[in-house]
């Protein structure tokens, strides 16, 4: 209990709310006091506020309030509309990233067999297949 400050500064630093930073060491100690042979009861507490800070930050991000998210005013593109715009880009590809990506994401070719057919090492495919579906997504998102 003696450093229930600093433990508290770590808390509120990390969570940035009096009350989750409260719950946070609140939790940390009991879970400290529960946990029988701990070589450093200071140490483990400090460790245990982080982690705890940490799950929190995670629950918030996972269960965000709807009211809070920034939606588009306009309509979503139909699925068709989507489909018929990543067909677009995609033929806009170079040829070869085109048949990297029909080969893969289509036939279902892996990343050895891309690498034995075209003759490129397999972290080449990898890293290509990777810059075609990037380019894809970047492209789409500035539509």
């Amino acid at each position: 209990m003696d450093h229930y400050l600093d433990f508290y500064a770590l808390a509120i630093s990390m969570l940035r709310n009096e009350d989750d930073a409260k719950d946070a060491v609140q939790e940390a100690l009991v879970r400290t006091l529960v946990k029988r042979h701990v070589d450093n009861p200071v140490s483990y507490c400090f460790q245990t506020v982080r982690h705890v800070a940490i799950d929190t930050i995670r629950h918030r991000l996972r269960h965000q309030p709807l009211g809070s998210l920034d939606l588009p005013d306009d309509e979503p593109p139909s699925d068709a509309d989507l489909i018929e715009r990543v067909l677009t880009l995609h033929n806009e590809l170079p040829q070869m990233l085109q048949t990297l990506v029909v080969l893969h994401d289509q036939k279902g070719y892996t990343y050895d067999d891309l690498a034995a057919l075209t003759g490129m090492s397999k972290m080449t495919v990898r890293r290509r297949l990777k810059e075609a579906h990037l380019t894809i997504k970047d492209r789409l998102n500035d539509v």
